[in-house]
């Protein structure tokens, strides 16, 4: 046993890298697209590092995603894209090792709060935590999609940050360590604005593991010696609160739209009660995920709450006695009650106290999942370790182990997720839609027509349905039926340029070139920097045999992603002409 901990983070790395391993050669999926490969920001390279510092994250994307700004997400993507272009094993394989990166952090962490607590079972705790944090089936959503790297980046940096906070000797950390914590948060910030209550785990853990922070005495307000300790706690707390300054600068205090805000409209009680629910969800999602999903799968799972009954005190219940327990029982049991309250504390930002855009998801979780993991390892630490123990520590890692990889299979492709999320959320109209486009893309448009009709039925103002029942039908040679569809998304969807691309693509189809070219006039007028309208612009001027206008649309689409290989092709061949 005594060799299995010294190779601790070699056993960590490698449950981190197993479950998941098999994401590598996964093709974008959810909101991969918008996000990284069709954002003309990312396609740019590191060409474009100053105007991403002063973007939106939602700039090629939709406006649900208003009020958001993570900068040095985008700036990861973008380097990506440098690189490879739009390949997705590089995108995967950063995913993945920001993942073991982070599972290596809470190793660390928690052996340094372990030592302060119980030194004589610290490498056992820290072991335990990092594993069950490498494995565990909450983080799935984090990791298999390319997008929600803003969760690996955002975890990793706050606890490199929380690292160098508890690392040294002496009550005083040197101003160099403060500098480092305070820099390294600032990106956690940067890359995901919810890191900023990182400066709040460090004072729960502060408080409650004093020796972990170099604070002799206990801080609180019984004595002198006692309120001088939490005096040096809440100092270095504020002065960590200078991560939120570049922030701040670049992007301002944040607005979130109301069109991107989940419970927009909804009264204030209703919120509360509901909010109830969803922490009792996230006990169960952190206890025992068994059930996962996408956040629709959430939204149809976990229903308003709008009056105090019987459902809202059950869900009191479960996440409750947790909070009242950890404050009551900080003394006796500092550690797991520390990760307790980290895992509370790390939600806040996720739990409706300002608008955010999604009523729960699991990728929410990947910070507060280390707290929760910190605590449940130091529950078992102060078991004695006998084989019996070990074993069963084991065999629970290796179920989520298996889960995860159960889960992570989900996320191979467009199909096999949304196949796999149409059962828990039949009506929600994004999972409906998303199938029906995953089954045009297969040309299986037939299966496609339901899907897309029980996403009108439920919400007949929906562009995207609208778009893709148009794809449908004239994959299936009716074009009266498509025009029909397309027309109506343009209705409704006035100001947005994908119902007006995929209309030119129709009419070029139909033979209707000058008609796609009007078309595509208006869509790049809207959206200057898309590179397929200017592709899609050339393809249809080459085929009038306008070569010199069309060359120029092809550079036009190559100056904004210089990895558009139909751009690439079509300047090829228009420049033999």
């Amino acid at each position: 046993m005594t060799t299995i901990l010294r190779r601790a983070w070699i056993l960590v790395a490698l449950a981190a890298v197993l479950p998941f391993a098999q994401t590598l050669p996964n093709p974008p999926v959810l909101d991969d697209g918008w996000a990284v490969v069709e954002n003309p920001l990312v396609q740019g390279g590191l060409r474009n590092a100053a105007r991403i510092l002063t973007s939106p994250y939602n700039y090629g994307g939709p406006g649900t995603t208003g009020g958001l700004f993570r900068p040095v997400t985008t700036l990861s993507f973008a380097a990506n894209y440098a690189v490879h272009g739009r390949a997705p094993l590089g995108y995967h394989l950063v995913n993945l090792l920001l993942h073991v990166a982070a599972s290596l952090l809470v190793l660390s962490l928690a052996r340094r709060l372990a030592e302060a607590t119980m030194p004589d079972r610290a490498p056992w705790v820290a072991l335990v935590a990092g594993l069950l944090f490498a494995v565990h089936p909450a983080h799935v959503e984090a990791i298999a999609p390319i997008v929600g790297r803003k969760e690996l980046l955002s975890t990793t940096f706050a606890m490199a940050a929380l690292l160098v906070c508890f690392s040294g000797r002496g009550a005083a950390r040197s101003l160099g360590r403060l500098a480092a914590a305070v820099g390294m948060g600032a990106l956690a910030i940067l890359a995901n604005e919810g890191a900023a209550v990182f400066p709040l785990l460090y004072g729960i853990v502060a408080g409650a593991v004093p020796g972990a922070a170099g604070i002799v005495d206990e801080p609180g307000f019984t004595d002198g010696r006692a309120r001088r300790a939490l005096v040096r706690a809440v100092a270095v707390s504020g002065v960590l609160m200078l991560s939120l300054a570049p922030y701040l600068l670049l992007r301002g205090v944040p607005r979130v739209p109301l069109e991107a805000q989940w419970l927009a409209g909804v009264p204030r009680s209703t919120v509360t009660y509901t909010t109830s629910r969803i922490l009792a969800e996230y006990v169960r999602l952190l206890s025992f995920p068994g059930f996962l999903g996408t956040d629709f799968a959430y939204a149809a799972r976990v229903p308003l709450v709008t009056r105090p009954g019987a459902g809202f005190l059950l869900s009191l219940l479960a996440w409750l006695p947790l909070v009242v327990g950890a404050l009551a029982l900080l003394r006796r049991y500092p550690l797991p009650s520390a990760g307790v309250l980290w895992t509370f504390g790390a939600l806040l930002p996720v739990l409706h106290i300002f608008p955010i855009g999604v009523l729960m998801a699991e990728r929410l979780t990947y910070l507060p999942s280390a707290g929760f993991c910190i605590a449940v390892a130091a529950v078992i630490g102060s078991i004695r370790r006998t084989p019996a123990v070990v074993a069963a520590v084991f065999a629970l890692v290796a179920v989520l182990g298996v889960r995860s990889a159960v889960r992570a299979a989900d996320w191979s492709s467009d199909l096999a997720l949304w196949e796999s999320e149409i059962g828990k959320a039949p009506r929600d109209v994004v999972v409906n839609n998303n199938l029906a486009v995953a089954y045009s893309a297969r040309g299986e448009y037939a299966k496609a027509i339901p899907p897309l009709e029980t996403a009108i039925r439920v919400a007949p103002g929906y562009w995207r349905a609208h778009v893709n029942l148009g794809i449908a039908e004239q994959g299936l040679g009716h074009p009266g039926r498509a025009r029909a569809a397309y027309l109506q998304a343009i209705r409704i969807a006035p100001g947005v340029v994908d119902p007006l691309y995929f209309y030119s693509r129709f009419q070029a189809a139909e033979g209707d070139l000058p008609g796609a070219l009007a078309t595509l006039a208006v869509a790049r007028r809207m959206a200057p920097e898309q590179a397929r309208l200017a592709t899609a612009q050339g393809q249809h001027l080459a085929k009038l045999g306008r070569v010199d206008e069309a060359r120029a649309a092809f550079r036009t689409a190559l100056a904004i992603d210089p990895a558009d290989v139909e751009a690439q092709r079509g300047l090829a061949a228009t420049s033999t002409k």
